[in-house]
């Protein structure tokens, strides 16, 4: 939920401020290359008031400090806590919240937390959960003599300690030194405004340009994330379960307003998303391929990622495997239900341009919709699909009638076969496969299918998928 509200109706002079972007959790949707900078609150704004006033200190201007945070670029995120809440449980949400963002791809120096008196310790708290060597943590005026003599406390990450010299509160120096290994860096800075613990009740240059400063020598160099993406966190509609979904967007979008674009749908987020982002840039870029959105679907947060995969993308129950299986009608209905209509509401998405890419599981995942649900894609790619799954399954199906027009790129590695290492010989379940689509699909598939020389099961993905979507997409006349 966007911070926006909370203030604007009180608090009117800072509603355009809150235009930029500040939260009360992490956003649904997730900037691989934006900064994220948590701001934990001191003591006195737990409750309802977010401006409270100190009799000696003055006035603790919540909003204004938040303001002053997107200053520095980044996504701010802050829970105006209630009253008298439990530290250890604030620090949860944090190392929750915080691990999400790295699962999602989010560079750790990319992310901040900033903490100031009863917030600069649930930052120590959450620092000492989270063990994440380059995460950076601000911390205001919070190393108290209780904290320094708290053995369970241990910092990591790169640390940054202010305090102000008129106040009781002091230098972390002690709380370092109980293992100064764990930490990756540490800068203490003392400040001297004469306002003792009420130096950091407002954003002033006096401990906001330090922060800025530090920060930039430690986000400016950071892993590299693909350019106009983002991920969401989509709900399936049926179950609850939230499946983070990658979203890439073509260079010419925010320039073409009125263009609709293909759209390549994958499997396997993790791994086929940065594969597809960058092997299509070039290609995309230089206009021998039409641009595309491209959407990659994760696994389900709720379990693992094999678990996840096998059960969602294997079209019945199978008696000889441990993980549960058979579960890939209910995801041709998540995509159908609650995927495609996201994606085709907020971006400018052609629905009658959808390409389906699956590499093994995800293989026989896109080769079952084709058969039960062909009309839900224009084209598929079938990498090395495991038709072999439950005593090849697969090939006993009575496909349903395809659309016209409907691409099929079907390929295998030639070195996928048990006499080159392979369990399964997938280079005759895809002939197998191929002679089956050949004979069904009363003349409306147009389908291609290639043996890949040299490729492994585990090396053929990318050839796979750049050499498919090159017949698809691409502008050059393809045989």
């Amino acid at each position: 939920m966007r911070f926006t509200l909370l203030f604007c109706l009180a608090f009117f002079a800072f509603c355009d401020a809150f235009a930029s972007p500040i939260f009360d959790k992490i956003p649904d949707e997730i900037d691989l290359n934006a900064k994220y900078i948590f701001y934990s609150h001191g003591y006195i704004v737990e409750g309802e008031d977010p401006t409270p006033v100190h009799p000696g200190w003055g006035m603790y201007d919540y909003p204004a400090i938040l303001e002053k945070l997107t200053g520095f670029g980044a996504v701010v995120i802050s829970e105006h806590r209630k009253a008298k809440s439990s530290p250890t449980t604030h620090a949860e949400k944090l190392k929750n919240q915080v691990s999400t963002l790295l699962e999602m791809g989010v560079p750790q120096r990319n992310i901040t937390l900033i903490g100031f008196s009863r917030g600069g310790y649930i930052t120590a708290l959450a620092s000492n959960a989270i063990q994440k060597t380059d995460i950076n943590y601000v911390l205001l005026a919070a190393c108290t003599t209780s904290m320094s003599r708290d053995e369970d406390i241990v910092l990591t990450g790169h640390v940054l300690s202010i305090h102000e010299s008129s106040d009781s509160v002091g230098s972390c120096d002690e709380v370092i030194k109980r293992n100064p290994k764990a930490v990756s860096s540490f800068k203490e800075i003392e400040i001297f405004t004469g306002l003792e613990h009420g130096a950091f009740y407002r954003p002033t240059e006096a401990w906001i340009s330090p922060i800025k400063s530090w920060l930039e020598t430690h986000v400016s160099s950071v892993p590299y994330s693909p350019q106009r993406s983002s991920i969401i966190q989509l709900e399936e509609s049926a179950t609850g379960r939230i499946y983070p979904t990658y979203v890439q967007l073509p260079r010419s979008y925010s320039t073409s307003p009125s263009k609709h674009y293909p759209v390549i749908y994958t499997t396997d987020a993790p791994y086929s998303f940065p594969t597809l982002v960058g092997a299509t840039r070039n290609p995309m870029y230089s206009g021998v391929m039409e641009e595309a959105i491209i959407v990659s679907v994760s696994y389900s947060t709720d379990s693992r990622g094999i678990q996840s995969r096998v059960r969602d993308y294997t079209p019945i129950k199978a008696d000889s495997w441990k993980m549960e299986t058979g579960n890939a009608d209910s995801h041709i209905e998540f995509l159908k239900s609650d995927i495609f209509p996201f994606i085709e509401s907020k971006y400018r998405a052609d629905a009658n341009s959808r390409i389906f890419i699956g590499h093994s599981l995800g293989g026989l995942f896109g080769a079952y919709i084709l058969f039960k649900s062909p009309d839900i894609f224009s084209s598929y790619i079938l990498a090395s699909p495991s038709v072999w799954f439950n005593d090849n399954y697969l090939l006993k199906l009575a496909p349903q009638k395809t659309p016209a027009n409907t691409k099929v790129y079907l390929s295998v590695g030639f070195l996928e076969t048990p006499e080159f290492g392979e369990r399964e010989d997938m280079v005759q379940g895809s002939n197998m496969l191929a002679e089956k689509i050949s004979k069904q699909s009363d003349g409306n598939v147009q389908m291609k299918f290639v043996v890949v020389d040299g490729a492994s099961h585990a090396t053929v993905f990318p050839t796979i998928a750049i050499q498919g979507l090159d017949w698809i997409l691409g502008k050059g006349k393809r045989q």
